[in-house]
C-alpha cells in the first residue's frame, strides 16, 4: 500500500509537468495524505469487516486522485485507463473475502463511470478499448484475488486452528489452564466495581484408583463425561476450564451463595456418572471475588476450600473460610470465657452455644476399662436443641451450610465440650473429643486447642483426640500433626477403625495411643467356622503397641466377647447411653464382673467339650503310631484312624519336617474342593515351622494338639494332633489333620 502511495505521488508529479489547466496541487497532495493514513489504518484493523471498509475507502480515494489529476487534459482516457486497470489488479490482495472483492470493485468502477461518460472528444473506438481494458482488468483481478484468497484462507484457518489448540484441552474440549487464566483476568478487569464473581474448584474423588485399577482409558472417559456435564450446566458467561489432571475450574458471575447452589447442582449431576466400582463423585471448593485481588489469589482461596472438602470426607461442597471479622467472631465464641458459654455457668444446667437457629450442647457417653471394671473416660458427643428443648436430628445438625464449614462447627464443639466436661467429668477420667482431619492438621490448632483445654481447667493429658478415620485425610499430614499434639500432652485415638479409609498402614504411620474399633467388628466372623475375628485383631493391635477400645457393645454376649478377646476398653448402649449428666457406674461394674464370671465358668466347660471331641482321635493316633513304629505299613496302621468322621488325612514327617511317603486320606477329605489344587499335594513340603511339629518334637511320645488354623491343603479351619515316635529310620512325627469347620465343634478356650 505504501508503494501505491508513492506511485500516486509520481503520477501527481508527472501531471504537474504537463502544460495544461489542473486542479490545485494542494488538493491532489491532500488526497495522497489520505491514502497514506488509510494505509496505516489497515494494519490496525481488528476485524475482517473493518479491514474491508478501509480497503474500499482506500481504492475509492485512489480513484478520486486519478480523477483530480486528469482534469484539464486533452486526452484524459490515455492517462486514466492504465491507472484504473492497475488499481483494480493491484487491489486484489486487499480483499479478505469474495464479498469484499465484489463490493469494492463494483464501487470503484461505479464511481469512475461518470468521469468516463463526461469525457469530451472521445469516439466509439476509444470507448470500446476502454471497456475492453476494464473487462480484462476485472477478470485478471478476479483471478489474482482468488489465488490470494485461497492462500490467505488456508493460512487463516491454520492460524485459527493453532490458536484453538493452544487454548483447548484436547481430551475434554474445555479451555486449558493458560486460556482460563487469560480469560479470567480479562473478566475480572471489568470497570464495573459492583460486579460479583465466584470461582469454583472441582476435583474428582479417588481418580488415581481409576487409572491404577481399570486403566487410563477409563479415567479419560470419566474426565470426558465430567466435562460434558460442565458444558451442559454452564452458560456462555461462565469461564470453564480443565486446569490439569482431574481438576476443573469455573469462574462465573454472581455471589458466593449462588455459586454454592450451582456447585451442589454439579455435585449431584457428577454423582450420576457410573464408574466400574460404583458411582463417580467430586469435591468442590467455592470462593467469592474480592475487589482488587488477582485471579490466582481467588483460586487459592477456592483451592483451600477444596482441600477442606477432601479432608471432610469428599463428595461435598465447601465454601471459603470466613473473612477476618468472621474469624474473630468464631475465635470469640470458641473461648471458654466468652459470654456465649458463660451465661449458663452459674446454673446447674449444661452450657449451651447458640448456633444458627438452635443451640449446641454436650452429651457424654462413658467408656469402661474391662479389667479395672470402672469408668475411665467419657466421649463428648454434640447435640442440637431448640428453644423448647426438642432435639434436632443429626442429619439436620450436621448438614452442610452455605457460609459455615464443617470445620467451624467442629472447632466450636471442642470449646463447648471442654467447658462442659470440666463441670461434670471426674478428675481421674479422660475426655474423648472427636476431631475432623481438616481441623486436626490446621496450622496452629494444636496450640489453640491446648490453650482452650487449660482455660477450661483441663490439662491436655486428660484429653483424648478421636481422629475420625472415616473422613480420610493425608496420612503424612496427620502423622506430622499428631506429633504436635503429643508435645502438649494430648493422647491420640483413631476412631471408627474398620470403616471408611481404615487400613493398618495408616495406623502404623499415625501411631495412635488407642484404636477404637467399629462396632461391626464385634459381630464379624471368619467364614466357614463362623468364629469371631475380634480376638486376633486385638492381639495384632496390642503387638503394635496400641490399646483397644471396642464401640457398639449392645448385648451381654458382645460384652462377654469383648472381655474374652482381651479388649482394654468398651463403650456402648449396654454400658451407658449419652447424657448430659454422669450415670452411677456400679450397675455397669457388676455387669462387667458378671461377664468375667461367665467366661470363667464357660472356659472349663468349653475345655471339657474340646477334650471330649479330641479324645478318640488321640487314642486312635497313639495306636496308629505304635503300629507304624512296630513295622506295620503306613496305610494299614492308619486305617482305623482314617475312618473317623473328622479325619482329613494322616501323615508322617521326618526329622526335618518333610513328609515321608504319601498321606492317607480320611473320611473328611472328600469335602475338599479343587480350588486349592496347586497346593493340595504335600510332596516335598516342609512343616517344621508349624507349632504342631515343634511341640511334638519337644514332648516325644505324648500326643499334642494344635490350635485351630487354616489348612493350606484344604482351605478349611483344621486342628492337627501329632506325636513324635522312634522308627528304624530315625525319629519321626506322626499326625492327623482334623476338619474343624463344623459349627458344633468347640474351639479351645485359650489359643
Amino acid at each position: 500500500m505504501a508503494f501505491a502511495v508513492v506511485a500516486y505521488l509520481s503520477f501527481v508529479a508527472m501531471r504537474s509537468a504537463v502544460d495544461a489547466p489542473a486542479v490545485g496541487l494542494q488538493y491532489r497532495l491532500a488526497c495522497g495524505l489520505c491514502l497514506a493514513l488509510l494505509a496505516m489504518a489497515m494494519s490496525r484493523a481488528k476485524t475482517t469487516w473493518v479491514f474491508g471498509a478501509v480497503s474500499v475507502a482506500y481504492t475509492l480515494m485512489l480513484h478520486a486522485g486519478i480523477g483530480l489529476n486528469i482534469v484539464g487534459l486533452a486526452s484524459p482516457l490515455l492517462w486514466a485507463l492504465p491507472a484504473m486497470v492497475m488499481v483494480v489488479m493491484g487491489a486484489a490482495p486487499l480483499w479478505l473475502t469474495p464479498t469484499q472483492f465484489l463490493f469494492g470493485t463494483v464501487a470503484f468502477y461505479a464511481s469512475g463511470l461518470p468521469v468516463l461518460l463526461n469525457v469530451h472528444g472521445a469516439h466509439d473506438g476509444v470507448y470500446f478499448v476502454c471497456w475492453s481494458w476494464v473487462a480484462i482488468s476485472f477478470l485478471s483481478a478476479a483471478v489474482l484475488h482468488g489465488c490470494f484468497y485461497w492462500l490467505r484462507r488456508n493460512h487463516f484457518l491454520l492460524e485459527d486452528q493453532l490458536v484453538q489448540l493452544a487454548a483447548t484441552d484436547p481430551l475434554t474440549g474445555l479451555q486449558n489452564r493458560r486460556a482460563f487464566r487469560q480469560g479470567a483476568e480479562k473478566l475480572l478487569s471489568t470497570p464495573d466495581e459492583s460486579a460479583t464473581f465466584s470461582a469454583i474448584f472441582v476435583d474428582i474423588d479417588y481418580f488415581k484408583s481409576l487409572n491404577d485399577r481399570f486403566g487410563h482409558s477409563v479415567g479419560d472417559q470419566m474426565l470426558h463425561e465430567v466435562a460434558q456435564i460442565l458444558k451442559a450446566q454452564t452458560s456462555a458467561d461462565d469461564n470453564v476450564s480443565r486446569i490439569g489432571g482431574e481438576e476443573f475450574a469455573l469462574l462465573r458471575p454472581g455471589g458466593l451463595r449462588g455459586a454454592l447452589g450451582f456447585a451442589e447442582t454439579l455435585r449431584v449431576a457428577i454423582s450420576g456418572i457410573a464408574r466400574p466400582d460404583g458411582a463417580l463423585t467430586a469435591s468442590f471448593g467455592v470462593a467469592e471475588y474480592r475487589a482488587g485481588e488477582g485471579i490466582m489469589s481467588l483460586l487459592d482461596r477456592a483451592d483451600e476450600a477444596l482441600l477442606r472438602a477432601k479432608y471432610s470426607g469428599r463428595n461435598r461442597v465447601c465454601a471459603e473460610r470466613a473473612a477476618a471479622d468472621d474469624a474473630a467472631r468464631l475465635k470469640a465464641i470458641q473461648s471458654p470465657g466468652s459470654d456465649a458459654l458463660a451465661r449458663g455457668a452459674s446454673s446447674r444446667e449444661p452450657l449451651r452455644q447458640p448456633w444458627d437457629d438452635h443451640y449446641l450442647t454436650s452429651h457424654f457417653q462413658p467408656l469402661y476399662s474391662l479389667s479395672h471394671q470402672k469408668q475411665v473416660g467419657f466421649e463428648a458427643l454434640l447435640r442440637g436443641e431448640r428453644d423448647d428443648g426438642s432435639v434436632i436430628a443429626p442429619a439436620i445438625l450436621f448438614a452442610p451450610r452455605p457460609f459455615t464449614s464443617e470445620s467451624d462447627l467442629d472447632r466450636v464443639s471442642h470449646a463447648l465440650h471442654l467447658a462442659n466436661a470440666a463441670r461434670v467429668i471426674p478428675d481421674d477420667a479422660w475426655v474423648f473429643l472427636n476431631i475432623l482431619p481438616v481441623s486436626f492438621v490446621a496450622e496452629g490448632y494444636a496450640d489453640q486447642l491446648a490453650d482452650i483445654a487449660r482455660s477450661a481447667g483441663l490439662g491436655p493429658e486428660r484429653v483424648v483426640l478421636e481422629l475420625l478415620e472415616s473422613h480420610g485425610g493425608s496420612v503424612d499430614d496427620l502423622s506430622r500433626a499428631a506429633a504436635q499434639y503429643r508435645e502438649h500432652g494430648f493422647l491420640i485415638a483413631v476412631d471408627d477403625f474398620g470403616a471408611g479409609h481404615s487400613n493398618l498402614d495408616r495406623l502404623f504411620q499415625i501411631r495412635p495411643d488407642l484404636v477404637k474399633l467399629d462396632g461391626e467388628l464385634i459381630r464379624a466372623t471368619s467364614p466357614g467356622a463362623r468364629q469371631p475375628i475380634l480376638p486376633k485383631l486385638v492381639s495384632l493391635l496390642h503387638q503394635a503397641g496400641m490399646l483397644v477400645v471396642v464401640e457398639g457393645v449392645e448385648t451381654t454376649d458382645e460384652l462377654i466377647l469383648a472381655v474374652e478377646s482381651n479388649v482394654d476398653f468398651a463403650q456402648g448402649y449396654l454400658l451407658g447411653r449419652p447424657a448430659t449428666t454422669i450415670t452411677p457406674p456400679e450397675p455397669v461394674n457388676r455387669r462387667i464382673d458378671h461377664a468375667f464370671d461367665v467366661i470363667a465358668e464357660g472356659r472349663a466347660h468349653q475345655h471339657a467339650r474340646f477334650e471330649s471331641e479330641l479324645h478318640p482321635y488321640r487314642l486312635a493316633l497313639d495306636l496308629a503310631a505304635q503300629a507304624y513304629s512296630g513295622g506295620v505299613p503306613l496305610e494299614e496302621a492308619f486305617a482305623p484312624l482314617a475312618t473317623l468322621e473328622l479325619c482329613i488325612s494322616c501323615f508322617i514327617l521326618d526329622e526335618s519336617g518333610r513328609q515321608v511317603g504319601l498321606e492317607v486320606n480320611g473320611m473328611a477329605s472328600a469335602k475338599a474342593g479343587d480350588s486349592l489344587q496347586p497346593v493340595a499335594n504335600p510332596r516335598d513340603a516342609r512343616w517344621d515351622h508349624r507349632p504342631y511339629f515343634r511341640n511334638a518334637v519337644l514332648r516325644p511320645g505324648v500326643p499334642v494338639t494344635s490350635s485351630p488354623y487354616l489348612s493350606l491343603a484344604s482351605g478349611r479351619p483344621c486342628i492337627a494332633v501329632t506325636i513324635a515316635v522312634p522308627t528304624e529310620q530315625g525319629r519321626c512325627v506322626v499326625g492327623v489333620e482334623l476338619d474343624w469347620s463344623l459349627e458344633r465343634l468347640p474351639w479351645p478356650a485359650v489359643d
